[in-house]
């Protein structure tokens, strides 16, 4: 079987966002247990920064059959061939199916489709997207998702969405959860490196949250719970460590943290390497996450792995990736989530129980259960393909 894979958003964006990253353990996953298929990864790249991340691939698993179909290109010519919609094809690409692993589709002439559909956030928060965003992405999401033969959804949460917002049949779409990097992990006192946090300015207890700046992260309501904690509790000296590049609507955050009587304890570090995040996991003495509306929520598991306690929001799919292991909370209530960062903080009890339940939830979940679910989709799809035929 000849199982085409489009990686563009990595060639382009790099691995360190949420589909990236998916694309990247999944790889990994199928070139662990799968050495029979021969693997197509395409795409068309504007920069070459992430190309040695995908080249390594092939080192590093040199008994799977990898192939590339890879083109360099410049964003007027991307626009042009997407509006000319050719066929990948024309440049050499034939596959028995081609999985596009972030919401869109390439132009192909290819008929058999397996799509994964991350969230539906633009749908469901649309205020919080630009206009054009939604208007776009809505169309070509109901499009693809039309013409795909098999959706995956990354939790039961986009599952219900694709079912109930694209009028998809259930029977089309497979849950397959994600799970964090087995890079993140938890570190013994040895291999804790002071420095990093020194780098970042962070010189005293902190309380972390990791996602782009940008609304449904919702992190001005973080920010008022943690002004009321300050206010309340004399002598609470920790800071609130935000990590994640700036995204799109970031101006309220960044306001509200000016507006805080506590700002010199509020600290945007911007997006850090994976080698520092797994050292800021690792210092923190607790992990928030008031996301408003999640697809997966890579952060929560994330933490989870290196042992943190976590609060996290009661919605979408994140009570599913927490289960019982993290402390739920109502995402917009920020008295509710002060009084749970309080409580943990205050008692040791409470915050190492619930580091012994987020490292046994984190088990849970793993890229090996993801990639041979997935590789079981690829057989059944092209199995179905060749009775039609």
């Amino acid at each position: 079987m000849r199982i085409g894979i489009d990686i563009s958003t990595v060639l382009n964006h790099g691995q360190d966002i949420g589909a990236g990253r998916y694309i990247i353990n999944l790889l990994k996953g199928l070139f662990e247990i799968d050495k029979e298929n021969t693997y197509i990864l395409a795409g068309r790249y504007i920069t070459s920064e992430h190309l040695p991340a995908i080249y390594n691939l092939k080192s590093n698993y040199p008994d799977s059959k990898i192939k590339f179909k890879l083109y360099g290109t410049t964003q007027r010519k991307l626009n042009l061939w997407n509006r000319l919609r050719l066929p990948i094809e024309l440049s050499g690409f034939n596959a028995d199916l081609l999985h596009c692993p972030d919401f869109l589709i390439p132009p192909t002439l290819n008929k058999n489709i397996i799509l994964t559909i991350h969230d539906l956030s633009f749908i469901r928060f649309p205020q919080f997207n630009f206009p054009w965003f939604v208007k776009k992405y809505t169309i070509e999401v109901k499009r693809n998702a039309k013409r795909a033969k098999k959706i995956i959804a990354v939790s039961q949460s986009t599952k219900d969405d694709i079912v109930s917002f694209l009028d998809i049949s259930p029977d089309k779409v497979s849950v397959t959860y994600e799970a964090a990097d087995t890079f993140f992990r938890k570190l013994s006192s040895k291999e804790k490196k002071k420095e990093v946090l020194e780098k970042y300015s962070i010189a005293k207890k902190y309380i972390l949250s990791v996602g782009t700046i940008e609304p449904r992260k919702n992190f001005t309501t973080l920010i008022k719970a943690f002004n009321i904690v300050k206010k309340r509790n004399v002598g609470f000296d920790y800071k609130l460590v935000i990590a994640g590049r700036t995204g799109w609507k970031s101006e309220a955050t960044y306001t509200e943290r000016e507006a805080s009587p506590y700002k010199d304890d509020i600290l945007f570090i911007g997006r850090v390497s994976d080698e520092d995040l797994l050292q800021i996991y690792n210092q923190a003495e607790l992990f928030v996450f008031p996301s408003v509306f999640e697809g997966f929520g890579l952060p929560v598991l994330e933490a989870m792995s290196c042992g943190l306690p976590v609060i996290s929001s009661n919605c979408s799919s994140l009570k599913e990736i927490a289960g019982n292991a993290g402390i739920l909370v109502t995402p917009n209530d920020c008295k509710e989530i002060s009084k749970q960062i309080s409580d943990i903080l205050k008692n040791e009890k409470i915050k190492e129980e619930l580091k012994k339940k987020s490292l046994i939830q984190a088990k849970k979940f793993s890229w090996a259960k993801t990639a041979k679910k997935t590789l079981d989709i690829y057989k059944l799809s092209l199995f179905n393909n060749r009775i039609r035929v």
